[in-house]
């Protein structure tokens, strides 16, 4: 018989929809977890649960604003009354705007901030107490490899991802002693419907007819000489989750290729 790592454990994804979180999703579905997935999108969640539930998995959605503690609270519970547990929190809601820092408006600053970092930090703060109770979790916040290395035009992003990466080593430490391992991702390149949106922007802004020519200056920047997928990503995330990963926490891991090393 086949040995999946996630059989009958609950794993919750936020920004379930998108490129990354619904491979992310995909892969703890093939492992035999129970997926909660929220999204701000109904559409979208809509679709991806329909996708999954087609794929045989026990899926349960929620449409949530990370942004908006009330809301965030409400789901929460009704996840727990319904599950009774959340094993597994992936926090992979994410955006992203461009500009010079120095043309950005207020609005952009706070919709990255927002959604990016203080998101992280309310769907975290409104499952802890839970995992808290049982000694034991597994938090995987997804960063960017723009919290390690600043990025032209994304002055805004790259401080909420910077700011990712703080709050997980903070919250590793304070939540050590109860058997809850904390850790994020940095992806790269990624190959999903935001770098399609980002590569048109930075073609714009830097003047640049061809947006594609973009996306080869971002393989040119990979020593392993190709763009990240969200596959890749996932599988990192399934293994900082898994019992293979129990002695790490506070890391925040590079999926890029070779591009950060640090």
């Amino acid at each position: 018989m086949e040995y999946k790592r996630f059989e009958d454990k609950v794993v919750m994804v936020t920004g379930a929809s998108g490129g990354i979180g619904k491979v992310i999703c995909e892969k703890f579905g093939q492992e035999g977890a129970i997926l909660v997935i929220t999204d701000i999108s109904a559409e979208a969640l809509k679709k991806t649960a329909t996708s999954l539930k087609e794929k045989g998995f026990d899926v349960h959605s929620f449409i949530m604003d990370v942004t908006k503690e009330e809301e965030v609270s409400r789901v929460i519970q009704k996840v727990l009354k319904n599950l009774e547990r959340i094993d597994v929190l992936v926090n992979n809601a994410g955006v992203s705007t461009m500009n010079w820092f120095w043309e950005l408006t207020e609005q952009e600053w706070d919709f990255n901030m927002n959604v990016n970092a203080k998101g992280v930090w309310l769907v975290t703060k409104h499952v802890v107490p839970h995992m808290i109770k049982r000694r034991k979790g597994k938090i995987v916040n997804i960063a960017s490899m723009a919290a390690k290395i600043g990025a032209p035009f994304l002055a805004h992003y790259s401080a909420s991802k910077f700011a990712v990466v703080g709050f997980t080593q903070a919250a590793a430490k304070e939540l050590a002693p109860y058997g809850i391992n904390v850790n994020a991702v940095c992806p790269g390149f990624v190959k999903t419907p935001m770098q399609d949106r980002e590569v048109v922007w930075e073609a714009q802004l830097r003047g640049v007819d061809d947006p594609e020519e973009i996306r080869k200056e971002y393989v040119k920047q990979t020593p392993l000489g190709r763009l990240c997928y969200p596959d890749d990503v996932a599988k990192v995330v399934l293994f900082l989750a898994s019992e293979d990963a129990n002695f790490l926490t506070g890391q925040a891991i590079n999926v890029t290729g070779g591009i950060c090393m640090h």
